[in-house]
């Protein structure tokens, strides 16, 4: 603790400091006050001072509660965020931060910043949606026809760096977007706003997007008071959030059979045998997706899961150390691939060069490039449309739909993680506790049934 001892008009700043050598050394320093400072402004001018000065030396940073969280952010984001989380978090982390936190949030000073005005922060946004504005298109057709009149496309649009290709296509196939890209588009097109875009009704945000909203932001000053910024986190002391059990789509057997059968009829040979792998393996989209064929052993019926592809089709390592995994698979998937590599080669072949042969397991059957994140989940809901499966099936459900069916086939909870790459055997009891339920009260029903063939246990 520094000590303070006043001197005339100024102050004398000692903080004592062990060498490393068992002595101790002494720093000192000199505060002076403002000439206008009353005795009691001179006063906590000094223990300020004398609070950063020990800080000073004993090597960290001094706290600066000043700054605004936006401020706090870009340095997170540039400093931090780099070396600690993949590239696929930092923009998950940015987009949370952009469309929900930043607007309630981001022009308050740290010291600001207290548990209180956090709780009532999470609890507005959860309610009214986050105050970003977003819109949509009214019609692809409308667009279409004042591109032809100004002489632009979505690629023109790119490059005079309005929106991204990507982004305008996810627009013009109904995604939301921000007003002020909105009104870049409409500006672009030469029309009013209200000509190409409605705006989108902010709804309730459920409890777990709130969940995930409040981890961004406990990272961003977890590791603000870690560097020494601020003193304490006020994060620590907030509500918790009880979020609501998550219903998974999933598939029943015979929904399972309907499901592969329409696989059959697909034209395209690349998402048809990535849909069926990933329902018979359980692997990640991003790691069936990054599958080099080298990767792939049919003959010992092994799939090496080393990599993964991440939403902008970035290579990364896997989601955890225990996703770097041996996936065993059956004869028959075995078979299937091995006819199916024979088949992809001699498309390519075809092709006669207009794709590019890159090894990729699954690649895009239009580039040979890595096959875009979005594209399995538009063939799923083609082929489950009008069918009794659940309409919100998705490429991920495919992962739940194994693993429903390995656990009611009795694989023990150790086998499911290790099938799945989970990190801890508590993850995979968390999100599939309640299947392993349903599992043993089926198995009781048959013990109780073994025991007694009647309707009484003392018939």
């Amino acid at each position: 603790m520094a000590s303070i001892t006043k001197r005339g008009q100024s102050y004398l700043i000692q903080v004592c400091m062990p060498d490393g050598k068992g002595d101790y050394i002494r720093k000192s320093s000199t505060y002076k006050p403002p000439p206008s400072s009353t005795p009691t402004q001179a006063r906590r001018g000094a223990d300020k001072y004398a609070i950063e000065f020990e800080q000073k030396c004993m090597g960290l940073p001094s706290y600066d509660e000043n700054i605004t969280l936006d401020t706090l952010f870009a340095w997170y984001m540039s400093n931090i965020a780099p070396n600690r989380i993949k590239e696929q978090t930092q923009d998950i982390n940015m987009r949370f931060y952009t469309y929900y936190i930043q607007p309630t949030l981001g022009r308050y000073k740290l010291k600001q910043i207290s548990p209180a005005l956090l709780d009532n922060a999470f609890k507005e946004i959860q309610i009214s949606g986050g105050k970003k504005e977003f819109y949509t298109l009214k019609d692809i057709n409308t667009l279409q026809k004042q591109l032809y009149v100004v002489n632009g496309t979505y690629r023109k649009m790119s490059s005079a760096g309005i929106i991204s290709v990507s982004s305008m296509t996810a627009i013009a196939n109904g995604g939301k977007t921000l007003k002020n890209k909105a009104q870049a588009i409409a500006d672009y097109c030469h029309v009013p706003l209200d000509c190409l875009f409605a705006p989108i009704k902010s709804k309730p945000l459920n409890l777990n997007t709130i969940k995930k909203i409040k981890q961004t932001l406990s990272s961003l000053l977890s590791a603000a008071t870690q560097k020494g910024i601020i003193r304490f986190n006020p994060m620590l002391n907030t509500e918790p959030i009880r979020t609501s059990h998550m219903t998974r789509p999933v598939m029943n057997i015979e929904q399972a059979r309907l499901f592969l059968a329409g696989l059959k009829k697909l034209n395209n040979i690349s998402v048809r045998a990535l849909l069926l792998t990933a329902l018979f393996t359980g692997m990640r989209s991003g790691e069936l997706r990054a599958l080099q064929w080298n990767d792939v052993d049919i003959q010992s019926c092994l799939i090496n899961v080393n990599k993964n592809l991440d939403g902008k089709n970035r290579i990364t390592s896997p989601k955890t150390k225990s996703s770097f995994r041996y996936v065993q698979i059956s004869l028959p998937l075995a078979r299937f691939l091995e006819q199916y590599r024979d088949e992809l080669q001699a498309y390519i072949v075809a092709m006669r060069g207009r794709i590019a042969d890159n090894g990729i397991v699954f690649p895009s059957i239009t580039t040979g490039e890595y096959m875009n994140c979005s594209y399995p989940n538009k063939v799923i809901k083609n082929l489950i449309l009008g069918t009794d499966i659940s309409q919100g099936l998705h490429m991920h459900s495919l992962r739940h739909c194994f693993t429903a069916i390995l656990i009611n086939a009795g694989a023990d909870p150790k086998l499911v993680q290790t099938a799945l790459g989970h990190s801890s055997i508590t993850t995979t009891q968390d999100i599939y506790g309640h299947i392993f339920a349903e599992t043993l009260a089926k198995k009781l029903q048959g013990v109780s049934l073994s025991l007694t063939p009647g309707d009484s246990i003392f018939d």
